[in-house]
């Protein structure tokens, strides 16, 4: 006990600003030399086949379903999953034991329905620390062919989940037709709760729907108010919100098919601009799935859209996946050839993560169509070489997932500091890929608790965290990583490669606080707290200092700087906002 109080002390003593580290742990790692995934489905528990019901999902829909999510659903600090069976079957949910294994636990869950579910997103929606899920779906049996039976699963707390999608009013994707496909929650107003996009494929103009969360559990549909016409007509795969220019509000992304991804210039106003031909995206002739990083380690985020790639021929519509670089001011250039990323076949899921850990995010992607040149395409790892290319290892690295790939999700199962894959197949089986690459570099997981800050939305989301080891500085961004029906864990994952210790991490969460950490020991969790609502410059207490902050934005309307000072949210920094800086004062 005396040498952990030591070494917490120590730790507390480095950290700028009193930000709170609630838990850690430490390993030696080193630098990689070549990536090594290991499947371990059968060992772990997790067998099971994905079994579209023909007479619930159409016919041209049902070889494109096929979701899965990844949460901490029991609170215990493994990352659990919930899988879609697609109606011939019921639902899973494996609960992680921490030692390598799940136990199936949908039926005591309650969670086990029969129903022709196609993605899931996970996100606590209604702020009471516990991770629910949306799942779009096309209905039972009985309701095959109705719209408005998509599920929210409200996660009670004690070891079940309620269905309560219709009573919260997000139970459709499109209001005529069956079903949807993606779903991300994001905060999109940044007013401390989960807003929620659902797409859907299909050729009915009202097939996507943007909802805005009330805060008492309920949303409201503000598609029409919040998109504009630009998003009727929209074949949507798979939407994200990400803030790609810096200021705070997310953008949001859609990837969509017929050239119909889209990209959503965020206003700040509770409405978005459709920037996709001034930003230069949307070059993707048939957008699948998404994954957003930064990839040459610049400083922005950039923009991996997978599509279709056909060889024999090449017709111009197959021109295979993008990768938008951005250069900033929300321009950005397509450069997938040059990369080397532009061949994924039929492309649906992917993700973006430093399975090695030597600083460079590299791309997992899943693919295949039951068809001609892409019957049995062997999925693909494309490994970032840190010079603006990257090269594709799958075979070398045991990711030997064929056929229909559909969703991927990543998180680290075992909590030992890399990320593993867990990747769908639409009528085929789960696959579960331990990440055992060794020797490995350095890193940090930063995991967030907002509980003490109701303008901040829960695990975080939004928030930006840089990390700079000498005169490198890497990016994450918490919004779960939605890429194709599927999202991730709520962390954010740096390798560091050879770094034996962080000299900064700074975390600007989504309201413009700002912490920061020196000389953070590498090789470890955080678990990190929020600044309370009225401590603008997160130093632990409000004082003096706070008040200046809050007098150098007096009277600024409508501006991202003046978040941090816009304590109840209504757009101004007013005498209601000082009233409650002294109410929350020492």
């Amino acid at each position: 006990m005396a040498f952990a109080r030591s070494f917490l002390d120590s730790l507390k003593r480095s950290i700028i600003n009193n930000a709170i580290i609630i838990s850690t742990f430490a390993i030696i790692s080193s630098v990689s030399a070549q990536v090594q995934l290991t499947n371990r489905t059968t060992e772990a528990g997790l067998s099971v086949i994905h079994n579209p019901h023909k007479d619930i999902i159409p016919t041209g829909m049902q070889w494109m379903t096929g979701g899965m999510a990844v949460g901490d659903f029991n609170n215990d600090g493994y990352q659990d999953l919930y899988w879609i069976c697609g109606g011939g079957d019921p639902d899973r949910l494996f609960i992680n034991h921490g030692n390598g294994s799940f136990a199936e636990q949908a039926v005591s869950w309650g969670i086990d329905e029969i129903h022709g579910g196609c993605g899931a997103a996970v996100g606590d929606y209604d702020g009471d620390g516990w991770d629910d899920i949306y799942v779009s779906s096309f209905g039972t049996v009985d309701q095959a062919g109705e719209p408005g039976h998509n599920r929210l699963y409200h996660n009670n707390g004690n070891g079940t989940f309620t269905e309560v999608a219709q009573a919260a009013g997000v139970n459709y994707a499109s209001q005529s037709a069956p079903g949807g496909f993606g779903a991300a929650f994001g905060d999109y107003d940044l007013d401390g709760d989960l807003d929620l996009m659902v797409t859907r494929w299909g050729d009915e103009l009202s097939g996507n729907r943007l909802y805005q969360n009330n805060g008492d559990g309920t949303f409201t549909d503000v598609t029409n108010a919040a998109l504009g016409p630009s998003i009727f007509g929209v074949w949507g795969f798979q939407p994200a919100f990400i803030d790609m220019n810096g200021d705070l509000y997310p953008e949001l992304l859609i990837a969509g098919d017929f050239e119909a991804s889209r990209y959503y210039l965020n206003n700040g106003d509770g409405t978005f601009t459709d920037q996709t031909v001034a930003s230069g995206t949307g070059l993707d002739d048939n957008g699948m799935g998404q994954t957003v990083a930064d990839f040459n380690n610049d400083g922005l985020f950039d923009w991996y859209v997978t599509s279709i790639h056909q060889t024999n021929p090449p017709p111009d519509n197959n021109i295979g996946n993008m990768l938008y670089m951005n250069l900033g001011s929300n321009i950005f250039d397509e450069v997938s050839i040059q990369a080397g990323v532009n061949d994924g076949g039929w492309g649906w899921g992917t993700v973006a993560v430093d399975l090695d850990n030597n600083g460079f995010v590299d791309i997992v992607e899943v693919n295949g169509r039951p068809a001609n040149q892409w019957l049995d395409e062997r999925g693909k790892l494309f490994y970032n070489n840190g010079d603006g290319t990257f090269s594709e290892i799958a075979e070398a690295a045991g990711f030997n997932q064929l056929d229909q790939g559909l969703a991927l999700c990543y998180a680290d199962t075992d909590n030992d500091g890399d990320q593993d894959i867990f990747a769908f197949t639409n009528a085929g089986p789960l696959l579960y890929y331990v990440n055992d690459t060794v020797p490995s570099g350095a890193w940090l997981r930063i995991t967030l608790d907002t509980s003490n800050n109701p303008l901040l939305a829960p695990r975080g989301f939004g928030t930006l965290a840089k990390v700079t080891v000498g005169k490198n500085t890497y990016i994450r961004y918490m919004n779960s990583a939605p890429s194709y029906l599927g999202t991730s864990e709520w962390a954010m994952h740096f390798g560091l490669g050879n770094a034996k210790v962080i000299d900064e991490l700074r975390l600007v969460w989504s309201r413009g606080y700002e912490t920061v950490l020196t000389n953070v020991p590498v090789n470890q969790q955080l678990l990190i707290q929020a600044p309370e609502l009225a401590d603008l410059d997160a130093d632990g207490v409000v004082s003096v200092a706070d008040l200046l902050m809050l007098f150098a934005r007096w009277g600024i309307v409508q501006d991202s700087s003046a978040l941090v000072a816009d304590l109840n949210n209504d757009g101004a920094v007013t005498t209601l906002d000082l009233l409650i800086l002294f109410a929350n004062w020492g």
